[in-house]
């Protein structure tokens, strides 16, 4: 395990905890860390540890199967990723059940997305979203002025009754809009808001 200083992929906290420390992956190049929990790391290792896209890396070259860009440098297979639910390919990913990727970030915001095995939260379930997340559009890369990208992946909606907003996740991630609100039977509800919205929700708080 490499020691550095750098925030959870998934929850963005820069703090780890004896039973739930932040885990840094050692692939060539790779920046993921991410909290034993928030990415289901059953044990932590002792020695290297590798996120989902540098171990399937790492096992393409040593079997000999060379991904569409070849080897890199340190010998080992680029994987040509995106997550299917978002524009991007860095950050903490997991295997879909049809071989794909998905960030655990978007598993989480999109409300039909699950996991496969709740513990070691893969594969990643994407058979229940339905066609209306990928027809949405991120507004956030739309104002951006990235059509392309607004029209990628699949959006999870404000949380604001009646707004119709819809945006990426890994957007939402980027600009603070993410939040978990308290649920029944003690659950934590997985929610974003817009930011038109998220700024009222923030002045009602402390109001």
């Amino acid at each position: 395990m490499k020691e550095m200083l750098g925030g959870c992929c998934v929850c963005a906290d820069e703090n780890g905890w004896t039973d739930n420390p932040l885990i840094y992956c050692d692939g060539p190049g790779c920046e993921v860390a991410v909290h034993q929990g928030c990415y289901g790391i059953q044990e932590v290792p002792e020695g290297e540890w590798l996120c989902a896209k540098c171990h399937v890396a790492a096992n393409s070259y040593s079997n000999g199967e060379l991904k569409r860009n070849g080897p890199s440098s340190n010998g080992v297979a680029r994987i040509e990723a995106r997550c299917e639910l978002c524009p991007f390919g860095y950050g903490a990913l997991k295997r879909t059940e049809q071989k794909g990727w998905a960030h655990v970030i978007c598993a989480l915001y999109i409300p039909e997305v699950r996991f496969g095995d709740v513990h070691s939260m893969d594969p990643v379930i994407l058979s229940d979203v339905p066609m209306e997340r990928f027809e949405k559009l991120c507004y956030i890369c739309a104002n951006a002025g990235d059509t392309r990208a607004a029209q990628m992946g699949a959006c999870m909606s404000c949380n604001k009754p009646g707004c119709k907003k819809g945006f990426h996740v890994t957007c939402a991630q980027q600009r603070g809009l993410l939040c978990e609100e308290g649920g029944g039977s003690k659950n934590v509800k997985y929610c974003g808001y817009c930011e038109h919205h998220l700024r009222k929700a923030v002045l009602f708080r402390y109001t």
